[in-house]
């Protein structure tokens, strides 16, 4: 026993039981207080405890899969809210879409103000057709009338062709049926616009009648002359790439590049009022040259 009191481990057992008492005192004194030994202590035990609380509620988690109805429950209320969302975002590009088409068309306006347009979506293409006519989405019912010019914001595409209460033909300036009085920006040459198979295969058009002593270039602007009623004045048809003479070396003709692209536009504007709309289209759909 004398030989167990005189070595180290009893000396150190004493070391600590002294702390003890100590820290027992001072807890007591304090009221309960963290000390500086306890928060010594609760420094390194902290994050034991945060660890420990962490895979239990991992545990907790993982439990979870043994349940399938609170699974699918809460699968279906996230498939309901990725719905809502989605929808959300569909409702957002529509009004940004419509924002955008809307500003086109007070541009077209203000140089314009006779101008009464219904805009419209197409919605059908025939890819057996030649000439590139298409469907849009309004009719009767939005105030458009048979032969009302269609216009993108680059210029004239066509014209309607057939009508119903709630949607539309239109045919393309690509046509060879299409005969639309226009002259030279530049020159002032007149002539008239009609398509043909073989350019209208490139998204090409033409206008005809040209005089031989013209000045028509490459570059120039054609637009509409505004006689019949059919079409207003200046609406920008195309841009000639070349001119060359007719088969029968009477006249020239140029080979116009539209400037709205019959074969891919997707917004349109249907011009259903302008200052001297008349009542001619029976004269441009039999092939007569004044719209």
């Amino acid at each position: 026993m004398k030989d167990f009191l005189q070595t180290r481990s009893f000396k150190v057992l004493i070391v600590v039981l002294v702390l003890l008492i100590v820290l027992m005192l001072y807890s007591a004194a304090t009221g309960g207080k963290q000390n500086v030994f306890s928060s010594v202590f609760s420094f390194f035990a902290t994050p034991v405890q945060k660890l420990s609380s962490l895979m239990t509620g991992s545990a907790g988690d993982i439990t979870d899969l043994d349940n399938p109805a609170a699974l699918k429950a809460e699968n279906e209320i996230l498939k309901e809210k990725l719905t809502k969302m989605t929808s959300s975002m569909i409702d957002y590009e529509q009004v940004m879409k419509e924002n955008q088409l809307y500003r086109q068309l007070l541009s077209i306006k203000e140089d314009n103000p006779d101008f009464e347009f219904v805009p419209s979506t197409v919605i059908g293409r025939d890819p057996a057709d030649t000439f590139h006519s298409f469907i849009i989405e309004k009719g009767r019912l939005s105030g458009v009338s048979l032969y009302d010019p269609v216009l993108t914001v680059d210029g004239l595409v066509g014209y309607i062709t057939e009508l119903g209460p709630v949607s539309a033909k239109v045919t393309s300036v690509l046509d060879a049926t299409i005969n639309v009085s226009a002259f030279d920006r530049r020159t002032l040459d007149g002539g008239t616009v009609t398509g043909d198979v073989t350019l209208a295969k490139q998204g090409l058009t033409k206008i005809k009648y040209l005089k031989r002593d013209c000045d028509v270039a490459a570059g120039d602007i054609i637009v509409t002359e505004g006689l019949g009623g059919i079409f207003p004045k200046n609406l920008v048809v195309g841009e000639v790439k070349e001119v060359k003479p007719e088969a029968q070396d009477i006249s020239l003709y140029a080979v116009i590049q539209p400037a709205a692209d019959a074969r891919s536009c997707r917004d349109v504007f249907v011009l259903v009022g302008f200052k001297g709309k008349g009542a001619a289209a029976s004269e441009m759909l039999s092939g007569g040259s004044s719209e």
